[in-house]
């Protein structure tokens, strides 16, 4: 497909690796694509592991399957809140079933393995989740990127050159999948999300309610 034709979503979720989603975000825009940033809401910034704010484009119940070629799943820790996120696995799993690319780089194999997309395919990931990607079915190897039919997986922030070439390639050389017409624009009238901001964020725990043992995570501005 023409790349400008093409519409990526790159799910964001608390405690990303701050390049594996904004490398595939800003390497596609360059190549034409329009990036949509998804997670589970788009009125909140959502932190990195070092404090890198972004703000979604889009929440996950704003957009379908339908609407995009391919979806990116960044690693770091975020990946475990996306598996626990019911509407953000269906998302993946659709678009993979639809035949649209899935790309995943180093944790997100987990985001792979809860969509149960991962059994009989070859796959690569960061080493510490290689056995469960192998517990879900697929079989590991050690390599930089790894395509697999519309599935494309990394392992490191040091592989992210040749899992964005990857992908732009794929994309080039692979028809839309999507059905629905409709480009996205962020969600209030805002600008796309941008990797340029003047306040970082930190990650903070707090009670779920009055005197309850369990607790919530809340982003909030980093103190000086």
């Amino acid at each position: 497909m023409n790349l400008a034709d093409a519409q990526v979503a790159v799910l964001a979720e608390n405690l990303y690796q701050e390049l594996e989603l904004w490398y595939p975000v800003l390497r596609l825009r360059e190549a034409g694509a329009n990036v949509v940033v998804v997670a589970p809401t788009a009125d909140q910034p959502y932190a990195s592991k070092l404090g890198y704010p972004v703000t979604a484009d889009r929440a996950v119940a704003d957009v379908t399957a339908e609407d995009f070629d391919a979806v990116v799943i960044p690693g770091g820790f975020a990946p475990e809140g996306i598996r626990r996120n019911k509407a953000m696995v269906d998302l993946v799993r659709a678009v993979h079933d639809q035949g649209g690319l899935v790309a995943a780089v180093c944790h997100a194999g987990w985001v792979l393995a809860s969509a149960g997309i991962a059994r009989g395919r070859t796959l690569t990931c960061v080493s510490l989740i290689k056995d469960d990607v192998v517990n879900a079915g697929a079989n590991y190897v050690d390599e930089p990127v790894v395509r697999d039919g519309n599935i494309i997986t990394s392992r490191l922030p040091s592989d992210l050159p040749v899992f964005a070439r990857e992908i732009v390639a794929y994309l080039e050389e692979t028809p839309s999948r999507r059905s629905n017409g409709r480009m996205l624009m962020p969600a209030n009238g805002r600008a796309s999300s941008s990797a340029a901001f003047t306040t970082p964020v930190e990650l903070v725990m707090g009670p779920r309610g009055k005197a309850s043992a369990n607790y919530v995570s809340v982003v909030v501005e980093a103190k000086a």
